[in-house]
């Protein structure tokens, strides 16, 4: 059967695992549990559009998934980096992303196109979010066990992920006009890195202790 029918079912695993430890996670992880959730339906409405009603091209479904991507994710890092950065520089970036991603739909692209240049512009973005949180962390060297902090294995899966699909991103319609053959085997290693994503941040969710209510990810700040 297609890979794609199975290409979701990872994030099944962090959607049910955050469900379980919702009420333990602090603001930061509770954001990122969104993204999840938010993963979660989408990928249900493309097996829906896809299999059921047989739509051929989802991108416009995609378009609107990727808008959310970022904006839950940066919206993560604004409380992760909020004793680095001041909300604002969060809130702008985000704003300016947004705004400049729908002008670009609405003018100069099309819903049914997958934006290429702006997905590897987030992605860099969120792998420099990643970034200066390894960064926070090692420069306050408060975590005395890095691996039983959740955030870590969060942190790990987006750097990864993003970074593994970079290229990826940037090079998507390509891919798709130079072979169909050769697309199949990137969405075969596409499938194995949103495993591996997906894996990591039920790790996360799971590491969450019930008894801890955590700080904000190693800041000292209680929720």
């Amino acid at each position: 059967m297609n890979l794609l029918y199975f290409n979701w079912t990872p994030i099944l695993i962090p959607f049910i695992v955050g469900i379980i430890k919702f009420r333990n996670l602090d603001t930061a992880l509770r954001i990122l549990f969104l993204f999840v959730a938010m993963g979660t339906v989408n990928e249900l409405v493309g097996l829906y559009l896809r299999y059921v009603v047989c739509v051929k091209n989802t991108m416009p479904q995609g378009n609107v998934y990727y808008l959310g991507e970022f904006l839950l994710l940066g919206l993560y890092y604004r409380q992760l980096l909020k004793d680095r950065f001041k909300s604002w520089v969060f809130l702008i970036i985000i704003s300016l992303f947004i705004t400049v991603s729908l002008v670009n739909l609405v003018l100069f692209k099309s819903w049914f196109e997958y934006p290429a240049v702006l997905q590897t512009v987030s992605k860099i973005f969120l792998m420099g979010f990643s970034l200066l949180y390894f960064y926070k962390v090692m420069d306050e060297a408060k975590i005395e066990n890095l691996w039983k902090e959740p955030v870590i294995y969060i942190n790990v899966a987006v750097l990864v992920y993003y970074a593994g699909n970079l290229f990826y991103s940037l090079l998507f319609n390509l891919i798709l006009e130079y072979s169909r053959t050769f697309s199949r085997i990137t969405v075969q290693y596409f499938s194995i890195l949103n495993a591996v994503f997906y894996f990591l941040i039920a790790i996360g969710f799971w590491q969450v202790k019930a008894s801890s209510k955590k700080q904000l990810s190693g800041t000292g700040v209680k929720t």
